[in-house]
């Protein structure tokens, strides 16, 4: 399936990083190494009489790395170096894999970027320890691009006893995609914003085929297995907890609602088998683009990240909102961000980047082809919606993007998150692989994660 990379790798990697991240946080910082003049030098200035002539003053050199939608960065760096003469981007591009040690060994080394890309997991573990600037100094005096610009809520996923270890800058959304063909052929209607799980794993079961042999050529579902972005999205909706309760005080994933809706996810694997085992590698590609599956659970940046493939297929590929549980829907909002290194001597300015790459109706115009907006007025004005709500983005997804914002939920993390994670991915697996129920995997991660929060954070 096509992703960035594998979200439970991803986060592996980033509970690995950790340790390095704290230590580093810990030690002395190296003096800043000294920067060579940017642009033209200047002349010898000329005793004047008169008016004394302005010092021309250098912008701040920000470096800046991320990993992720290729193609989109690189197109923002030079705009916003153009209109903000004071500041200089210097972007570094990082590969997914090996994203965080790779971000580990530079801190530690005193040579990390000014700036980087961060998710809720690093704001609330690394702010606390001392890798990351608050950024509330800065958000508090920006009067361009001021907090109530912001989706209502969305500062909180970054925020910890009142400071904010980083902005929000775009979000991850959770949509189903379908091939209309498949549709056609089998005589069903296309799945709709009123489409049940009940309705969606009968279109499921029928849209699979299998060969002489029984092996399945063509998958009715994929995408519902151990990420906890398309989890999440069928617990909430069915009114379950994952991982948290409302103050995050507690896990509670034991809960009936978030079992009964984690065995659903799982009998469609192995019950109704119309979707791919996660935990059964298949030796060819399956997915939505490979044309070999009718419905696919995926984020909102998969159009544009396989945007050559997309457009070929535009003309059958669709998308609409996941389907609703009991009559009810909750679309989860995945909110990733950039942070400034709290060694950093160019923190305005690398804050002036971060803002303007969240909230400016230029950066939006740019990244959310790709991803989801984080400003109210991007979704709000027309003309701003416009720019960003096209293709390759499916005709469903253009006109749905408005409706699916309505029952937006933030993922909103704890300091005791690696630990957590660790329970979840260590215990989901046996639900896949038919070792556990639902009921016996969901209480074993609940008893491991919340004997976890009960240890204080270092």
């Amino acid at each position: 399936m096509a992703r960035e990379m594998s979200r439970r790798k991803f986060l592996v990697s980033a509970s690995v990083g950790l340790a390095g991240m704290m230590l580093a946080s810990c030690a002395p910082q190296p003096a800043p190494t000294a920067v060579e003049p940017v642009g033209t030098p200047q002349p010898t200035p000329v005793e004047q009489v008169g008016t004394p002539q302005p010092v021309p003053t250098q912008p701040q050199r920000v470096t800046f790395t991320m990993y992720g939608h290729p193609g989109m960065i690189e197109e923002m760096v030079p705009l916003f170096n153009e209109t903000h003469p004071d500041v200089e981007v210097v972007f570094e591009r990082s590969e997914g894999a090996g994203y965080w040690e790779k971000l580990s060994a530079a801190v530690a080394a005193g040579t990390a970027w000014d700036c980087f890309r961060i998710e809720t997991l690093q704001a609330v573990t690394w702010g606390p320890a001392g890798t990351l600037a608050d950024i509330r100094p800065f958000l508090d005096a920006d009067t361009t691009y001021p907090a109530d610009l912001y989706l209502p809520g969305i500062l909180d996923t970054y925020t910890v006893e009142g400071s904010i270890y980083g902005l929000p800058t775009w979000c991850l959304t959770m949509w189903l995609y379908y091939n209309k063909k498949m549709f056609d052929e089998a005589g069903i209607e296309y799945p709709t914003p009123e489409t049940t799980w009940e309705q969606y794993v009968e279109m499921g079961k029928a849209l699979t085929k299998r060969d002489a042999e029984g092996r399945v050529i063509q998958y009715g579902t994929n995408g519902w297995d151990w990420w906890t972005m398309p989890v999440a999205q069928v617990v909430w909706s069915n009114g379950g907890c994952f991982f948290y309760n409302e103050d995050l005080t507690r896990v509670c994933v034991d809960d009936p609602k978030t079992v009964e809706a984690l065995q659903d996810i799982a009998d469609l694997i192995l019950v109704h088998k119309t979707n791919p085992n996660p935990a059964v590698p298949s030796p060819a590609p399956v997915g939505l683009l490979s044309d070999n599956v009718a419905t696919e659970a995926n984020g909102d940046w998969l159009p544009w990240d396989n945007r050559e493939v997309f457009m070929e297929k535009y003309d059958y590929l669709d998308a609409t909102l996941c389907p609703t549980r009991k009559g009810k829907r909750v679309n989860i909002y995945w909110p990733d961000g950039f942070g400034i290194n709290s060694a950093s001597k160019v923190k305005e300015g690398a804050y002036k980047w971060m803002s303007w790459f969240a909230a400016s109706p230029e950066a939006t115009a740019i990244q959310c082809k790709v991803v989801f907006p984080v400003t109210m007025r991007a979704y709000e004005d027309r003309s701003i919606a416009e720019k960003w709500l096209q293709p390759p983005r499916p005709r469903g997804m253009i006109d749905l993007a408005m409706e699916h914002k309505k029952d937006a939920r933030f993922w909103r993390v704890e300091g005791h998150i690696p630990d957590i994670n660790n329970a979840y991915y260590g215990e989901i697996s046996r639900l896949w692989t038919g070792e556990a129920t639902a009921e016996e995997v969901a209480r074993t991660i609940a008893e491991l994660a919340n004997k976890a929060m009960q240890t204080p954070i270092q």
